[in-house]
Protein backbone atom coordinates (compact mmCIF):
# COMPACT_ATOMS: atom_id res chain seq x y z
CA UNK A 1 0.00 0.00 0.00
CA UNK A 2 1.11 3.58 -0.71
CA UNK A 3 1.17 5.88 2.25
CA UNK A 4 0.22 9.46 1.54
CA UNK A 5 0.95 12.29 3.91
CA UNK A 6 -1.07 15.52 3.65
CA UNK A 7 -1.93 14.66 0.03
CA UNK A 8 1.73 14.73 -1.06
CA UNK A 9 3.43 11.73 -2.77
CA UNK A 10 7.23 11.34 -2.67
CA UNK A 11 8.92 12.18 -6.00
CA UNK A 12 10.72 8.83 -6.39
CA UNK A 13 7.49 6.95 -5.77
CA UNK A 14 5.70 8.87 -8.52
CA UNK A 15 8.53 8.18 -10.99
CA UNK A 16 8.49 4.49 -10.22
CA UNK A 17 4.76 4.28 -10.67
CA UNK A 18 4.95 6.07 -14.02
CA UNK A 19 7.65 3.68 -15.23
CA UNK A 20 5.63 0.72 -14.04
CA UNK A 21 2.58 1.99 -15.89
CA UNK A 22 4.55 2.38 -19.13
CA UNK A 23 5.99 -1.13 -18.75
CA UNK A 24 2.52 -2.53 -18.18
CA UNK A 25 1.33 -0.86 -21.37
CA UNK A 26 4.12 -2.44 -23.44
CA UNK A 27 4.15 -5.89 -21.78
CA UNK A 28 2.50 -8.83 -23.60
CA UNK A 29 0.80 -9.90 -20.37
CA UNK A 30 -1.57 -6.94 -20.59
CA UNK A 31 -5.09 -8.00 -21.24
CA UNK A 32 -6.52 -7.88 -24.73
CA UNK A 33 -8.46 -4.76 -23.86
CA UNK A 34 -5.20 -2.98 -23.07
CA UNK A 35 -6.57 -1.80 -19.76
CA UNK A 36 -4.58 -1.43 -16.51
CA UNK A 37 -5.76 -1.64 -12.98
CA UNK A 38 -7.55 1.53 -11.96
CA UNK A 39 -4.74 2.45 -9.62
CA UNK A 40 -2.17 2.61 -12.51
CA UNK A 41 -4.32 4.21 -15.22
CA UNK A 42 -3.39 7.81 -14.35
CA UNK A 43 0.31 7.01 -14.54
CA UNK A 44 -0.07 5.38 -17.97
CA UNK A 45 -1.58 8.62 -19.26
CA UNK A 46 1.27 10.60 -17.70
CA UNK A 47 3.93 8.40 -19.34
CA UNK A 48 2.23 8.49 -22.77
CA UNK A 49 1.93 12.30 -22.61
CA UNK A 50 5.60 12.66 -21.68
CA UNK A 51 6.71 10.42 -24.61
CA UNK A 52 4.50 12.33 -27.09
CA UNK A 53 5.88 15.67 -25.93
CA UNK A 54 9.45 14.44 -26.39
CA UNK A 55 8.75 13.16 -29.95
CA UNK A 56 7.01 16.40 -30.88
CA UNK A 57 9.95 18.47 -29.64
CA UNK A 58 12.38 16.34 -31.68
CA UNK A 59 10.27 16.77 -34.84
CA UNK A 60 10.12 20.54 -34.37
CA UNK A 61 13.89 20.71 -33.80
CA UNK A 62 14.55 18.62 -36.93
CA UNK A 63 12.20 20.82 -39.00
CA UNK A 64 13.88 23.99 -37.74
CA UNK A 65 17.33 22.58 -38.58
CA UNK A 66 16.13 21.66 -42.07
CA UNK A 67 14.75 25.17 -42.61
CA UNK A 68 18.06 26.73 -41.51
CA UNK A 69 20.03 24.44 -43.82
CA UNK A 70 17.74 25.24 -46.78
CA UNK A 71 17.99 28.98 -46.07
CA UNK A 72 21.80 28.79 -45.88
CA UNK A 73 21.95 26.91 -49.21
CA UNK A 74 19.68 29.46 -50.92
CA UNK A 75 21.76 32.33 -49.54
CA UNK A 76 24.98 30.72 -50.82
CA UNK A 77 23.47 30.20 -54.28
CA UNK A 78 22.26 33.81 -54.36
CA UNK A 79 25.69 35.14 -53.42
CA UNK A 80 27.32 32.97 -56.10
CA UNK A 81 24.87 34.20 -58.75
CA UNK A 82 25.43 37.82 -57.72
CA UNK A 83 29.21 37.42 -57.94
CA UNK A 84 28.95 35.78 -61.38
CA UNK A 85 26.58 38.49 -62.59
CA UNK A 86 28.98 41.18 -61.38
CA UNK A 87 31.85 39.61 -63.30
CA UNK A 88 29.73 39.35 -66.45
CA UNK A 89 28.67 43.02 -66.18
CA UNK A 90 32.27 44.15 -65.62
CA UNK A 91 33.46 42.19 -68.66
CA UNK A 92 30.61 43.63 -70.75
CA UNK A 93 31.49 47.18 -69.68
CA UNK A 94 35.16 46.71 -70.59
CA UNK A 95 34.18 45.24 -73.95
CA UNK A 96 31.81 48.11 -74.72
CA UNK A 97 34.50 50.70 -73.92
CA UNK A 98 36.92 48.94 -76.29
CA UNK A 99 34.31 48.78 -79.04
CA UNK A 100 33.52 52.48 -78.57
CA UNK A 101 37.14 53.53 -79.02
CA UNK A 102 37.62 51.24 -82.01
CA UNK A 103 34.35 52.16 -83.71
CA UNK A 104 35.21 55.83 -84.30
CA UNK A 105 38.13 55.34 -86.73
CA UNK A 106 36.52 52.26 -88.30
CA UNK A 107 33.23 54.07 -88.90
CA UNK A 108 35.08 57.06 -90.36
CA UNK A 109 37.02 54.83 -92.76
CA UNK A 110 33.83 53.03 -93.80
CA UNK A 111 31.95 56.27 -94.43
CA UNK A 112 34.79 57.81 -96.41
CA UNK A 113 35.04 54.69 -98.56
CA UNK A 114 31.31 54.32 -99.23
CA UNK A 115 29.81 57.78 -98.70
CA UNK A 116 27.41 56.28 -96.13
CA UNK A 117 25.23 58.81 -94.25
CA UNK A 118 26.25 61.70 -96.49
CA UNK A 119 29.94 61.37 -95.64
CA UNK A 120 32.18 62.51 -98.45
CA UNK A 121 34.85 60.36 -100.02
CA UNK A 122 38.45 61.37 -99.81
CA UNK A 123 40.60 61.10 -102.96
CA UNK A 124 43.96 62.34 -104.16
CA UNK A 125 44.63 64.28 -107.35
CA UNK A 126 46.40 61.23 -108.75
CA UNK A 127 43.25 59.14 -108.22
CA UNK A 128 41.14 61.78 -109.90
CA UNK A 129 43.36 62.07 -112.99
CA UNK A 130 43.65 58.30 -113.34
CA UNK A 131 39.88 57.86 -113.23
CA UNK A 132 39.13 60.66 -115.68
CA UNK A 133 41.47 59.25 -118.28
CA UNK A 134 39.40 56.07 -118.45
CA UNK A 135 35.95 57.69 -118.51
CA UNK A 136 33.68 57.06 -121.51
CA UNK A 137 33.00 60.05 -123.72
CA UNK A 138 29.30 59.92 -122.90
CA UNK A 139 30.07 60.46 -119.22
CA UNK A 140 32.41 63.37 -119.97
CA UNK A 141 29.81 65.02 -122.19
CA UNK A 142 27.07 64.67 -119.57
CA UNK A 143 29.37 66.13 -116.90
CA UNK A 144 30.26 69.13 -119.08
CA UNK A 145 26.57 69.93 -119.57
CA UNK A 146 25.54 69.60 -115.88
CA UNK A 147 25.83 72.35 -113.28
CA UNK A 148 25.33 71.91 -109.54
CA UNK A 149 25.15 74.50 -106.74
CA UNK A 150 27.30 73.65 -103.70
CA UNK A 151 26.19 75.48 -100.54
CA UNK A 152 28.21 75.69 -97.32
CA UNK A 153 27.13 75.57 -93.70
CA UNK A 154 29.20 76.02 -90.51
CA UNK A 155 28.29 75.38 -86.86
CA UNK A 156 30.03 75.11 -83.49
CA UNK A 157 29.04 72.76 -80.69
CA UNK A 158 27.83 74.01 -77.32
CA UNK A 159 30.71 75.24 -75.19
CA UNK A 160 32.96 75.99 -78.17
CA UNK A 161 33.98 79.70 -77.95
CA UNK A 162 34.70 80.07 -81.67
CA UNK A 163 33.09 82.00 -84.49
CA UNK A 164 32.99 79.67 -87.46
CA UNK A 165 31.48 80.70 -90.80
CA UNK A 166 31.85 79.84 -94.52
CA UNK A 167 33.78 82.51 -96.45
CA UNK A 168 31.40 82.06 -99.40
CA UNK A 169 27.76 80.97 -99.18
CA UNK A 170 27.78 78.84 -102.32
CA UNK A 171 29.58 78.06 -105.58
CA UNK A 172 28.51 76.63 -108.94
CA UNK A 173 30.47 73.62 -110.15
CA UNK A 174 30.42 71.03 -112.91
CA UNK A 175 31.00 67.37 -112.10
CA UNK A 176 34.65 66.46 -112.50
CA UNK A 177 35.95 70.00 -111.86
CA UNK A 178 37.99 70.69 -108.73
CA UNK A 179 36.87 73.61 -106.58
CA UNK A 180 38.50 75.49 -103.70
CA UNK A 181 36.38 76.94 -100.88
CA UNK A 182 37.23 78.53 -97.51
CA UNK A 183 35.83 78.63 -94.00
CA UNK A 184 36.84 81.24 -91.41
CA UNK A 185 37.33 80.42 -87.74
CA UNK A 186 38.12 82.81 -84.88
CA UNK A 187 38.87 82.02 -81.25
CA UNK A 188 36.84 84.53 -79.21
CA UNK A 189 38.13 83.39 -75.82
CA UNK A 190 41.14 84.65 -73.84
CA UNK A 191 42.91 81.30 -73.92
CA UNK A 192 44.16 78.84 -76.54
CA UNK A 193 41.49 76.41 -77.75
CA UNK A 194 41.80 73.22 -79.81
CA UNK A 195 38.91 72.06 -81.98
CA UNK A 196 38.04 69.14 -84.24
CA UNK A 197 35.55 69.38 -87.12
CA UNK A 198 33.13 66.78 -88.47
CA UNK A 199 31.28 67.06 -91.78
CA UNK A 200 28.53 65.61 -93.93
CA UNK A 201 26.78 66.17 -97.24
CA UNK A 202 23.08 66.67 -97.93
CA UNK A 203 21.24 65.02 -99.54
CA UNK A 204 22.77 61.82 -98.22
CA UNK A 205 22.78 60.06 -101.57
CA UNK A 206 25.09 62.72 -103.00
CA UNK A 207 27.80 61.87 -100.46
CA UNK A 208 29.04 58.95 -102.54
CA UNK A 209 29.88 61.35 -105.41
CA UNK A 210 31.44 64.11 -103.27
CA UNK A 211 35.23 63.86 -103.01
CA UNK A 212 37.55 65.94 -100.87
CA UNK A 213 41.14 66.28 -101.96
CA UNK A 214 42.13 68.39 -98.96
CA UNK A 215 40.26 69.61 -95.87
CA UNK A 216 40.64 70.35 -92.18
CA UNK A 217 38.13 67.79 -90.89
CA UNK A 218 39.02 65.17 -88.27
CA UNK A 219 42.29 66.97 -87.56
CA UNK A 220 42.96 69.06 -84.48
CA UNK A 221 42.98 72.77 -85.22
CA UNK A 222 44.49 74.93 -82.49
CA UNK A 223 43.79 78.66 -82.32
CA UNK A 224 45.43 81.01 -79.88
CA UNK A 225 43.39 83.51 -77.92
CA UNK A 226 41.80 85.96 -80.40
CA UNK A 227 43.38 84.26 -83.45
CA UNK A 228 41.48 84.11 -86.78
CA UNK A 229 42.34 81.75 -89.66
CA UNK A 230 40.99 80.69 -93.05
CA UNK A 231 40.60 76.95 -93.55
CA UNK A 232 40.56 75.61 -97.16
CA UNK A 233 38.50 72.78 -98.61
CA UNK A 234 39.52 71.34 -101.98
CA UNK A 235 36.82 69.11 -103.50
CA UNK A 236 35.05 67.88 -106.62
CA UNK A 237 32.02 65.91 -107.73
CA UNK A 238 32.49 62.66 -109.59
CA UNK A 239 31.95 63.01 -113.36
CA UNK A 240 29.51 60.08 -113.03
CA UNK A 241 27.28 62.35 -110.95
CA UNK A 242 25.79 63.78 -114.17
CA UNK A 243 24.88 60.37 -115.63
CA UNK A 244 23.75 58.68 -112.42
CA UNK A 245 19.94 58.15 -112.56
CA UNK A 246 19.71 58.60 -108.78
CA UNK A 247 21.14 62.13 -109.10
CA UNK A 248 18.70 63.40 -111.73
CA UNK A 249 16.70 65.39 -109.16
CA UNK A 250 19.75 66.70 -107.27
CA UNK A 251 20.60 70.27 -108.26
CA UNK A 252 21.80 71.60 -104.90
CA UNK A 253 24.29 69.97 -102.53
CA UNK A 254 25.16 71.27 -99.05
CA UNK A 255 28.53 70.67 -97.36
CA UNK A 256 28.28 71.17 -93.58
CA UNK A 257 31.00 71.36 -90.92
CA UNK A 258 30.65 71.40 -87.13
CA UNK A 259 33.54 72.22 -84.79
CA UNK A 260 33.78 70.53 -81.40
CA UNK A 261 36.10 71.43 -78.59
CA UNK A 262 38.93 68.95 -78.05
CA UNK A 263 38.99 68.89 -74.25
CA UNK A 264 41.54 66.09 -74.04
CA UNK A 265 44.21 68.14 -75.79
CA UNK A 266 43.52 71.27 -73.72
CA UNK A 267 43.48 69.40 -70.41
CA UNK A 268 46.78 67.70 -71.26
CA UNK A 269 48.39 71.07 -71.98
CA UNK A 270 47.06 72.53 -68.73
CA UNK A 271 48.52 69.61 -66.79
CA UNK A 272 51.90 70.12 -68.47
CA UNK A 273 51.83 73.85 -67.67
CA UNK A 274 50.85 73.10 -64.08
CA UNK A 275 53.74 70.65 -63.74
CA UNK A 276 56.26 73.18 -65.09
CA UNK A 277 54.92 75.87 -62.76
CA UNK A 278 55.23 73.52 -59.77
CA UNK A 279 58.87 72.89 -60.57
Amino acid sequence: PIRRSAGIMPRHTASRLAALALAQCRAPSVSNTGRLPPSLAPWRALATSSSSSTSSSKREANAAAARRARLAAETARGQGSAASGGLYLAALAVGMVGVTYASVPLYRMFCQATGFGGTTRRRTLEDKLAEQRNLPESVKTAAANREVVISFNADVAEGMPWRFVPTQKSVRVRPGETTLAFFTAKNRSDRDITGVATYNVQPNKAGSHFNKVQCFCFEEQRLRAGEEVDMPVFFYLDPEFASDPAMVDVHDVMLSYTFFRSDDFDELEEEEKGGLAGQ
